[in-house]
């Protein structure tokens, strides 16, 4: 007599998962500085405000700048720097606080600036996007 036990089969265990896909929200303006003659005064630190916020009470926000500086040539050679081109380990900036300001350092230097195509009749324009990351789980 053979002593048989049937074995009950291990349940089958679904794997789960979640899957994020990164994205932004993005907003533009255009900043024209009139009388840049005047602005170009300021000092070092200083800066003119735009009118463009992401910031939240509480939640700190995740954020890419592009900055474009208008070429008035009619030449469409602008001046562009960029973050959402950056590889991802650079990452986008986090702002702490309502109110966080963010700037690029060297965008370009003022002696290039007044001798180049970019200010026409005593104005600058500049392109400024904010591309807010949101995440949909």
């Amino acid at each position: 007599m053979s002593n048989t036990s049937e074995k009950t089969p291990n349940p089958v265990i679904s794997p789960t998962s979640s899957r994020s896909v990164p994205g932004t929200v993005n907003g533009s303006q255009r900043l024209v500085i009139q009388g840049y003659s005047l602005a170009k005064g300021m000092g070092i630190g200083n800066y003119i405000a735009s009118d463009i916020h992401c910031g939240s009470e509480g939640t700190d926000v995740k954020a890419l700048f592009e900055l474009s500086m208008i070429d008035q040539s009619g030449k469409g050679k602008h001046k562009v720097h960029s973050q959402f081109d950056t590889p991802p380990e650079s990452g986008p900036y986090t702002l702490k606080y309502c109110g966080s300001m963010w700037g690029f350092k060297r965008f370009y230097n003022r002696d290039m600036l007044e001798t180049s195509d970019y200010p026409k009749d005593d104005c600058l324009e500049i392109n400024c996007t904010v591309g807010v990351v949101v995440s949909a789980i």
